[in-house]
């Protein structure tokens, strides 16, 4: 019990001294608008730039430790300065603890950009609702109604009629039906292909395989770890979506939504896992790993055979880019879907969201900004660069990058350092694939299309999931909490038996915690999340 009060009195003290600055601004008294009262902070946020015109500094915090950046540098952020007069100050997470802490104290800075808490800030209370800020300065920008629709799917309170963010990275059905040439985002396995042609090129086409491959892989090279598994968004998720464990809620084979990890499948997926580890294939080490940086290094340093990530050419460039200055002759490739793969669900309805608090001492700044990124030509800008100089378009509107452009996308730190185009704040899914895909070997492409039609989207999935301080939520998330130290029982258990025990165990902690009230509404709220926004 010491050790935890001392680690949230530590934490806490962590927040309070990185907030220093961005604290909590004056109340709105009776009588003031949110225009008033931005007013009257906004003199503490300005500055003015080389030219004499005054720019509005905004504090934007990013709630993500494996952020990119932490500074509002390089020429796309400079771009967007020029072009809305905002600069932002930049305040990356350290853990996963500070932003709730932040909305406890009331210690939320300008703007958040987040995936988390999202049922609080939808808060009128907490927030600026946008729909009331763009009346109230008279911005040119109306987002679409479905968008409109997910945005209100989040409000603390469901009879608010107000949005208080737009989710990045969604796009409609329609919108993809026009799409060409790029596949979803979506887990993967990279894998050392120099290493697989050294024990023969063995087939991977099916579960199997890719067992019995990592197995040679174990034989030939002992002290290499033949799996990562320490990137923490991606760890070992590969493995239980092709088997079946693919999204937090599933449709079964009666059409009832039920939390995954009751589903067959997920025996299935971790029973998998567990073989990997007792043949010694990843350690117990790299579960506890945090920090994707870190587990990124073993993969550059060549200390791993397979790194789970995310499926992007780019990403698969910059592997094989930094990874050949330590490895000259290393050479990473995306092991396609297997064809044994089961039938995998998706449910994308956006992923995160800038957030304006209360805090904001220059709500007008905070609205036009991010009604600019949102727009065709901030999205654009924010990920693709100066059309005309970073890239051109082609017939089907996708951007074709200039050589000096593609020759810093092969660096993550040069990119980063030289044009600085990670702060998707708005962008739509598309909009990011279309910059991973431009310009790529048809061939590398194929590596990643294989299979594809394998997932399923179902966005009202996502929709329906409950808010956090409503009972189905509190359950959830009471789920939530508990399932990663239960993961790792069973990932790790030294036998069958004991797999079989902690399965069980595992099981009977979610009925106690109450999965099947969780299951029963679910199956409820999707059928009307479908009717109400006609997904």
């Amino acid at each position: 019990m010491k050790k935890k009060l001392i680690s949230a009195f530590l934490c806490m003290a962590m927040v309070a001294g990185m907030l220093t600055g961005c604290g909590k601004g004056p109340e709105q008294k009776p009588g003031e608008t949110a225009a008033t009262t931005g007013a009257a902070q906004a003199d503490e946020g300005t500055q003015t730039d080389q030219s004499g015109d005054e720019e509005a500094v905004l504090d934007l915090y990013i709630d993500y430790t494996w952020f990119g950046s932490d500074s509002w540098t390089g020429i796309i952020p400079e771009e967007i300065t020029k072009n809305t007069g905002v600069r932002f100050n930049i305040n990356r997470s350290a853990d996963d603890s500070q932003l709730g802490l932040m909305i406890a104290s009331g210690d939320l800075p300008d703007l958040v950009f987040t995936s988390n808490e999202l049922s609080r800030l939808c808060n009128s209370d907490i927030c600026y609702s946008y729909d009331e800020l763009i009346a109230q300065y008279g911005i040119d920008w109306e987002p679409s109604s479905d968008r409109i629709a997910i945005a209100k799917s989040h409000n603390t309170d469901p009879a608010d009629e107000h949005y208080y963010t737009i989710m990045q990275n969604y796009n409609s059905t329609e919108e993809w039906n026009k799409a060409e040439g790029v596949v979803p985002s979506v887990s993967t396995l990279y894998y050392r292909k120099d290493i697989w042609k050294a024990i023969g090129s063995p087939s991977m086409a099916t579960m199997d395989d890719i067992m019995k491959v990592m197995l040679q892989v174990k034989e030939a090279y002992p002290d290499m770890q033949v799996v990562n598994a320490g990137n923490p968004t991606w760890r070992l998720r590969p493995f239980k979506e092709w088997m079946g464990n693919s999204n937090d809620f599933l449709y079964d084979e009666n059409g009832n939504v039920i939390y995954c990890d009751t589903a067959d499948s997920f025996y299935d997926g971790v029973k998998y896992i567990n073989e990997m580890y007792r043949n010694g294939l990843f350690s117990e080490e790299n579960l506890a790993i945090i920090n994707e940086d870190d587990a990124k290094q073993q993969a550059l340093n060549g200390n791993c055979f397979i790194y789970e990530w995310n499926a992007r050419p780019n990403q698969l460039t910059q592997l094989n880019t930094e990874t050949q200055k330590n490895i000259p002759d290393a050479e990473w490739a995306c092991l396609e879907v297997p064809d044994d793969a089961a039938a995998m669900t998706r449910a994308n309805a956006g992923w995160s969201g800038v957030f304006i608090s209360k805090n904001c001492k220059n709500p007008e700044a905070a609205i036009k900004v991010i009604s600019y990124l949102n727009s065709e030509e901030g999205r654009h800008l924010a990920l693709w660069g100066r059309e005309g100089i970073d890239y051109t378009l082609t017939e089907n509107g996708a951007p074709s990058f200039s050589e000096e452009w593609q020759e810093a996308y092969k660096d993550s730190k040069v990119m980063t350092e030289k044009y600085n185009n990670g702060y998707f704040l708005c962008t739509t899914e598309l909009d990011e694939l279309y910059l991973y895909y431009a310009d790529v070997d048809p061939e590398v492409v194929a590596s990643f299309e294989k299979n594809m039609d394998k997932y399923t989207n179902y966005p009202e999935l996502s929709v329906a999931v409950p808010t956090s301080d409503s009972d189905p939520g509190i359950i959830y998330n009471k789920i939530k909490e508990a399932r990663e130290a239960e993961y790792v029982k069973l990932y790790t258990a030294a036998s069958d038996e004991e797999f079989e025990k902690v399965y069980q165990d595992y099981m009977n902690l979610l009925e106690k915690i109450g999965v099947n009230e969780l299951n029963s509404y679910m199956t409820e709220r999707v059928p009307e999340i479908k009717e109400l926004y006609g997904f």
